[in-house]
């Protein structure tokens, strides 16, 4: 049976009393899938229940790819928030839903709204973040778990944040490099073997809002009355925030970034460029050795006031659509 179903009601039972929530150490990296230490902000994490989780999460006050923002005072980056909450759902996914490591898991679509955005600002010590977590969702298929979805209510020291939604599919990583090799009838390249050539002119950093060249993911900026084009960058295959192991597709935390710098380029004022509220749909591969043409403008009138709407396109076939607002 592959349907998207509710976890039983069986697995609501709610265990004992968790534990506090530990913030002196990481959990371990292959937990999160990430290879390099500096990458894993996730600290601790405890099943209420069969579904239910809680989480913790140090959010830097300096990092080489998050906390590279020109703006002042400092706020922590909501995409920094959007990566320990990938964490949290993946650590979950191998401790408390029993999926087992060797598994890939590919984000189809996230979301995330701060209630409160001024939380973001930081404070003497490194953040404290606190996710409270449900899986709504599970489908089941040959007895592993195909896919899970996620809704998590956040918290940053001691204060309401927001909301966040993700929906993950989940294949054995045997199965998803067989699939890889099939779909590309041969060796799949990785962003480690690719070389990091600009697709064009860079976009100077300040303009993104970044001092690093490394961080900034466009290239061949053009202007119109509609919005603006442009080419998503190679270069950010050398970033190791972004592509902390050898990545075969573009990742939705790229396509994230893109998405916010291109809403920074159309802003119409100088207002805090903090992500207060970013919906990513990611429908399918994104190769990395071919062009992705990116365009964007004003989102339409059904999605959130004030947003921007960014569309990543791959041999004529949308890849991603990523809506932000700024504030």
């Amino acid at each position: 049976m592959d349907t998207l179903t509710s976890p039983p009601a069986a697995l609501a039972a709610p265990d004992e009393q968790p534990p506090p929530l530990g913030y002196d150490r990481t959990v371990p990296r292959g937990l999160v899938h990430r290879w390099a230490l500096s990458e894993v902000f996730l600290t601790d994490s405890h099943r209420v229940d069969g579904t239910r989780f809680t989480s913790a999460a140090q959010l830097p006050p300096s990092h080489a790819y998050y906390g590279d923002h020109l703006e002042r005072p400092r706020w922590y980056d909501t995409l920094l928030v959007l990566e320990s909450c990938r964490q949290a759902v993946t650590h979950a996914a191998h401790v408390h839903q029993g999926v087992p490591s060797a598994t890939t898991f590919m984000v189809t679509s996230w979301s995330v709204e701060l209630s409160d955005p001024a939380a973001l600002a930081q404070g003497e010590r490194p953040g404290r973040l606190r996710i409270d977590g449900d899986v709504t969702g599970r489908r089941v298929r040959g007895g592993h778990v195909r896919r899970l979805v996620f809704e998590m209510e956040l918290e940053l020291d001691g204060s309401p944040l927001g909301r966040l939604g993700m929906d993950v599919s989940a294949t054995p990583t045997d199965q998803y490099h067989r699939l890889r090799a099939m779909q590309r009838g041969g060796p799949v390249p990785t962003a480690f073997t690719l070389p990091a050539e600009p697709a064009g002119t860079p976009l100077p950093p300040a303009d993104a809002g970044r001092r690093d060249p490394v961080n900034v993911v466009l290239d061949a900026v053009r202007r119109s009355d509609e919005g603006l084009s442009a080419a998503l960058s190679p270069r950010s295959f050398r970033n190791r925030s972004m592509y902390d192991h050898p990545y075969d597709h573009v990742p939705a935390m790229v396509f994230s970034e893109a998405a916010r710098q291109c809403a920074l380029l159309l802003a119409e004022d100088a207002g805090p460029d903090r992500v207060v509220r970013l919906n990513g749909e990611f429908r399918k591969f994104a190769e990395l050795d071919a062009p992705v043409e990116l365009t964007a403008g004003r989102a339409p009138a059904s999605a959130p006031a004030g947003g921007h709407r960014m569309t990543a396109v791959q041999q004529g076939a949308v890849v991603a659509e990523v809506t932000v607002v700024l504030g």
